[in-house]
Order: C-alpha cells, then structure tokens, then sequence
C-alpha cells in the first residue's frame, strides 16, 4: 500500500461559485502512478467545500444561489467582529456556514488508474468567499 499526495489550486472568480476540478483530480491520480485503492480530495480552507454532482453549468449556478438564499450575507453572525489578537476582522461567519453544509472532502474509489464516477458526475470545488486562490490535497491510497 502507497499513500500520494498531490496538492492541487484553483483560482476562484466570483465570492460564491462551483468550479470543476475533475481534471485536476484526474492528473493528480495519473501522477501517482497508482492503479487500485481509494482517492480523497480535501480543501484546505475553511470557506470552501468539495462535493461531487452532475456536470451542468445551469445546476452550478442553481447551487451557487441556493447556498446564498439559504445563508444569507447580511444575517446577525456572532462571528463577524473584531480579533484583538491579531487585528483582522471576522466578516465571513455565512462562508463558514455554507462550506460546512457540503463538507470539506469527497473519496472516490480507484480502479485500473481511473477515477469510479458516474458518467455524469464531477468533482467540484465550492467557493464561498472569493475570488481567491484555493487549495486542496489530493490524497492517492493504493498500489
């Protein structure tokens, strides 16, 4: 059994967003050289999310905008406020709260050197406080 990991980024566009990574994913696991086992995409931001759904630009932008009807920016959030310790402030309590509704992580199994995803399916990152450039540690598990 091996263990690979490969970092991935993406530059997001717009405050909230679905961004396909599928392909970053897949060369990733090329990289790896691994052909059986178990592959997890994981993003390094707390404002962000992974999550796997169909490849339809119309349904990006349905859960984009769901996300912001749902969690709304301007609510009363106990986090957005002021931090003494290092003097940033906390505006972004409804960024944390969308990614944690979809989770940080998707695992999709491995076999023959290839991803097992529907025909339909897509991995995704979800951008929820943009534009910025984001992270995610594509971890390979195999042989």
């Amino acid at each position: 059994m091996r263990f690979v990991v490969e970092k991935i980024f993406v530059k997001s566009e717009q405050s909230t967003e679905l961004i396909r990574i599928t392909d970053q994913v897949r060369r990733a696991v090329e990289m790896s050289g691994l052909k059986n086992g178990i592959i997890n995409v994981f993003t390094l931001h707390t404002t962000t999310a992974v999550t796997i759904n169909e490849n339809d630009p119309k349904l990006e932008e349905d859960i984009a905008r769901f996300m912001v009807k749902t969690v709304p920016e301007d609510d009363s959030y106990g986090h957005h406020r002021f931090y003494r310790r290092d003097g940033r402030m906390a505006v972004n309590a409804y960024s944390h709260i969308r990614a944690s509704l979809l989770g940080s992580n998707v695992t999709i199994p491995l076999q023959g050197g290839e991803m097992v995803l529907g025909a339909r399916q897509n991995i995704y990152l979800a951008e929820f406080d943009g534009p910025q450039t984001r992270g995610l540690a594509v971890q390979i598990m195999g042989e």
